[in-house]
């Protein structure tokens, strides 16, 4: 068992590599708009965006920046601190207009892919042994925008001599910052059923989202756009000493994927 850890890291490392490579190729694309202002992808809106293109990126926009569970149900515990990397995968299609004319890219083959990752860091702290409140951020220094969150666990149910099962609750507010052409905020409440059998916990649970988008260019008149999502996920958590990894999947308008190494102290 003590190759475990090394073999999760791998597979992140697999996985990264992978989703780079498929960010920069592609075939059957549509044209892109080009702009030099980075040296990656990045958010401009452009003329040809309306208000239906502009509402399907609100809802596939909030699926990205939603701040995922990647961890047990249990909460860590009174003044104890959780660190961790968190990395997520959401599949999109960027041949829609709710992408194409939602981004800009530095040369015209720069596709921004079909999928979007986003790592984050993670910090969270147990104000009691039921509740335990966290903080993540992501910037892309190459791009021009970040995600910011802030969560709440709160355990319902403890799994114990009397009940086999933690059921928790987990309402999160993000933010899109950077972009000057638009601002997305995601508001979520999870709800999550999971049971420890010694190092592995495996869970479920539901999420509903919902997120606004408003756009901020002289280019655009476009009223602000709401979506909501319902989403269903499952992951998996293991620990190993003082190391903590785990892997989740989630379906809702869009499938995402998502692992985290971390650790409590």
């Amino acid at each position: 068992m003590r190759l475990m850890p090394k073999v999760v890291a791998l597979g992140l490392v697999a996985v990264l590599a992978q989703s780079s490579a498929s960010a920069q190729s592609g075939s059957g694309r549509p044209q892109l708009h080009v702009g030099t202002a980075y040296s990656s992808c990045y958010f401009e809106l452009h003329s040809e965006l309306t208000q239906a293109e502009f509402a399907e990126f609100a809802g596939e926009l909030g699926a990205i920046m939603r701040p995922s569970q990647l961890g047990d149900t249990n909460t860590i515990g009174t003044h104890r601190f959780d660190v961790s990397l968190q990395y997520t995968s959401t599949r999109i299609d960027d041949s829609k207009g709710a992408w194409n004319n939602t981004m800009s890219h530095p040369t015209a083959d720069h596709y921004l892919g079909q999928s979007i990752a986003l790592p984050r860091v993670v910090v969270r702290f147990g104000v009691s042994d039921r509740v335990d409140i966290g903080a993540s951020g992501t910037l892309n220094p190459q791009s021009n925008y970040g995600v910011v969150g802030v969560d709440a666990k709160i355990a319902l149910l403890r799994q114990g001599p009397d009940w086999p099962l933690t059921v928790s609750i987990r309402p999160s507010l993000s933010s899109l910052v950077g972009p000057s052409d638009v601002w997305a905020g995601n508001t979520s409440v999870d709800l999550s059923v999971g049971r420890a059998f010694g190092a592995l916990a495996p869970y479920v649970g539901v999420t509903a989202s919902s997120l606004l988008a408003v756009e901020r260019t002289s280019a655009l008149d476009l009223d602000p756009a709401t979506a909501e999502d319902a989403i269903a996920y499952a992951g998996v958590a293991y620990r190993w000493r003082r190391l903590i990894a785990a892997a989740e999947v989630e379906k809702g308008d869009l499938t995402r994927y998502g692992f985290r190494l971390g650790t409590q102290f």
